[in-house]
């Protein structure tokens, strides 16, 4: 069974929007990047089941 991840966005300010729900580790990070490669801010990866977050993209201007 492949777990259910959900995808946030973090504004400068520091909160947080809910974007997307994505079922599966592989298809989850192929979103996260997707939505990091088009958008401004950082989008954080989290599984709710266990608080954990999973991963973290910053858009690609803002990686160095």
């Amino acid at each position: 069974m492949e777990r259910t991840y959900d995808v946030f966005e973090k504004f400068a300010d520091g909160t947080m929007l809910w974007r997307a729900t994505v079922v599966g580790h592989e298809d989850a990070i192929r979103k996260l990047r997707e939505l990091a490669e088009a958008g401004a801010n950082e989008f954080c990866l989290m599984h709710l089941g266990t608080q954990t977050v999973i991963a973290t993209m910053k858009p690609l201007q803002q990686q160095t």
